[in-house]
């Protein structure tokens, strides 16, 4: 009985010493509310760089505004915007689920500093040299900005010369036009629309102006004119 009780005392002494001498898991510092990706794979279009890569679960693919990504390199992100069925026209290709984010970091800072970066990195837009006669029945930006609030979830109809122009993004194209005027610097507006428009190009259109919409990604806007149809359009200037 001695014996016995000596060799199970032997055994447990080269067990406990076996757990000691193993190797410990290097534990990765991930900021609370956010994600970790390993980037595995990615395709760069005009627009958007599309990025495959493991998470702590498994594979998926991210999406973000074109920029240098490293394969096998861990980024961290939030808030991303899940699209199921979504067909990239540039690529060709239909991914079953992709997560469309607002901005990603390659180190894993405190939320804070992400969100301080993130609000400072976001373009502004660039006031253009343009004049558009008013016309009767249109809403100038001036006008819309100034009586925003008496024209929500009302259908108007605007005149700009097109500032920007992108296609399918959340399975929408997003065009921002100016005509001149601005109400307390507020002198772009954001329009979406299933039409396809030119830069320089003038165009009027009519749609249903909505007021703080969140759209997710990051892609929130005080005023936007939605579901827009494009009533004229002109040469570009």
């Amino acid at each position: 009985m001695k014996k016995l009780v000596l060799s199970i005392l032997f055994v447990s002494a080269i067990l406990l010493s076996a757990c000691k001498n193993e190797p410990k898991q290097a534990s990765v510092d991930v900021p609370d509310g956010r994600e970790k990706i390993t980037v595995s794979e990615v395709i760069n279009g005009s627009t958007y760089s599309y990025i495959k890569g493991k998470n702590d679960k498994e594979e998926i693919w991210v999406a973000i505004r074109k920029q240098p990504i490293e394969i096998g390199k861990a980024y961290y992100y939030k808030d991303a915007l899940p699209m199921k069925d979504f067909h990239s026209k540039e690529l060709n290709r239909t991914f079953p689920l992709i997560y469309f984010l607002n901005s990603i970091s390659g180190e894993s800072k405190p939320i804070s500093n992400l969100h301080h970066e993130s609000m400072m990195k976001k373009p502004s837009s660039v006031k253009l040299e343009v004049d558009i006669k008013k016309t009767e029945g249109y809403t100038t930006i001036e006008e819309l900005y100034k009586s925003k609030s008496e024209l929500a979830n009302s259908i108007i109809k605007v005149k700009g010369k097109v500032s920007k122009f992108n296609k399918n993004i959340l399975n929408k194209n997003w065009v921002h036009i100016q005509d001149g005027t601005d109400h307390n610097g507020s002198f772009d507006l954001t329009i979406t629309t299933k039409e396809s428009v030119s830069i320089g190009e003038i165009i009027e259109f009519k749609g249903l102006l909505t007021l703080d919409k969140d759209f997710g990604a990051g892609y929130k806007y005080d005023v936007i004119l939605e579901e827009a149809e494009i009533i004229n359009k002109t040469k570009k200037q």
